[in-house]
């Protein structure tokens, strides 16, 4: 009988833990619900002290899908810890709501580059409507050959603070971005906008900060426009970036019939600065023509480091004509060339030294102040009054470095 009760106790303990067990679940259960956040307690969360926390209820604020949560989180775009800035892009690009796209133009600006370039991704996530395949270069690989390229519906307005933030973006020191907002400009149409001037703008910003990674997309959109006026201003922003992979097409159109197809080209492989092309150059400047296209070969000539052909850039300074070009061509040159401009404040063309004190000024190399001192004698009021206003910008130190 003593055995029977003993198995029999055994066997009852072997029921009960299992419901003792499953009974503590059932009381914690209420606990455990009530412990966990709520929308408004993650929203509080984000401005909590601890940075832990700000990044944890970002997190989770993203994965709540509701866009109620973008206001709260673009708060914290300027927050000092990279983690919790890094959660709220995160976040923003969740929630894939229009009205994170200010929050995520500020943070086009933040100090980290990987944050900057996971901003530009998810402005075009958001625009496109599409949800990238992988890391930010794949999905920015939109402008391989295999790739559509009308990414976003025709009818999607970009903010133009976007393309200000972009505009920002092609400058940046890492490189990566740089070729991260270039080729988000393509995606987000700002090339084939209809709006003439955003086109523009968007040409513009890409010429002057000589974006090489916008090559290929400008290539194609020149291909696209050839024989239309917008083509000739692609080929003239394309000419401008210097890309070495498009030293084809410069070659093929430095054969057109077109003085200033020609002539872009031209400036185009100047740019790309290749000297072995130097002696079919010095031929072809000898036989052409037109004088636009001759100074495009004396400004190609010189970049490629012939500094012989400066003197025909530097004697066209005073020409109605070509002054402008020239004057601009010297311009891009930069500092490098100052020791062979100092020659030519001597030259018996008042013109010419009148026009060399302003871009020696424009230079802002304070060496070149004893250079230009002489000049303030100058028989020329002229010369001698821009003289004097080059040597004050130089002193003053606010001269654009080139």
């Amino acid at each position: 009988m003593g055995r029977v009760t003993s198995h029999f106790e055994q066997v009852k303990r072997m029921i009960r833990r299992p419901l003792l067990a499953l009974a503590a679940l059932l009381l914690a259960a209420p606990l455990w619900a009530a412990s966990k956040p709520s929308f408004d307690d993650l929203v509080a969360n984000l401005k909590s002290p601890n940075a832990k926390t700000r990044q944890e209820a970002a997190a989770a604020l993203a994965k709540s899908r509701r866009r109620e949560a973008v206001t709260p989180l673009a708060a914290l775009v300027r927050d000092p810890e990279y983690k919790v800035r890094m959660e709220v892009v995160r976040a923003l690009r969740d929630l894939r709501d229009p009205a994170a796209v200010p929050a995520l133009v500020t943070l086009l600006g933040d100090g980290e580059a990987d944050i900057r370039q996971e901003a530009i991704a998810t402005i075009v996530e958001i625009y496109s409507d599409k949800e990238r395949s992988g890391p930010v270069g794949r999905f920015l690989q939109i402008f391989s050959d295999e790739a559509d390229r009308t990414s976003i519906a025709p009818y999607v307005k970009v903010e133009p603070s976007v393309y200000e933030g972009l505009a920002k973006a092609l400058r940046d020191e890492n490189g990566d971005v740089r070729e991260a907002a270039a080729l988000a400009i393509g995606i987000l149409g700002l090339l084939s906008d209809e709006s003439l001037e955003v086109r523009n703008r968007a040409l513009q910003a890409l010429s002057v900060l000589r974006v090489t990674e916008a090559g290929p997309a400008l290539r194609q959109l020149y291909e696209e426009n050839r024989r239309r006026e917008w083509g000739l201003r692609v080929l003239e922003t394309l000419s401008k970036i210097g890309d070495p992979a498009q030293a084809e097409l410069f070659l093929q159109l430095v054969q057109d019939p077109d003085p200033e197809r020609k002539r872009l080209a031209v400036e185009g492989l100047g740019r790309i600065s290749d000297s072995s092309r130097l002696p079919a150059f010095k031929k072809d400047y000898q036989r052409e023509r037109s004088d636009d296209v001759k100074l495009a070969y004396a400004f190609a000539i010189s970049r490629m480091g012939d500094r012989a052909f400066l003197d025909s850039i530097v004697l066209s300074l005073p020409s109605r004509t070509l002054g402008t070009r020239s004057r601009g061509y010297i311009l891009e040159m930069g500092r490098p060339i100052l020791p062979d401009l100092y020659p030519y404040l001597n030259d018996p063309d008042a013109e010419v030294r009148a026009v060399l004190c302003d871009i020696i000024g424009l230079l802002g190399d304070p060496d070149a102040i004893p250079r230009l001192e002489p000049l303030v004698g100058d028989p020329s009021a002229s010369v001698a009054d821009r003289a004097n206003r080059a040597i004050e910008r130089l002193r003053r130190g606010n001269a654009p470095a080139q």
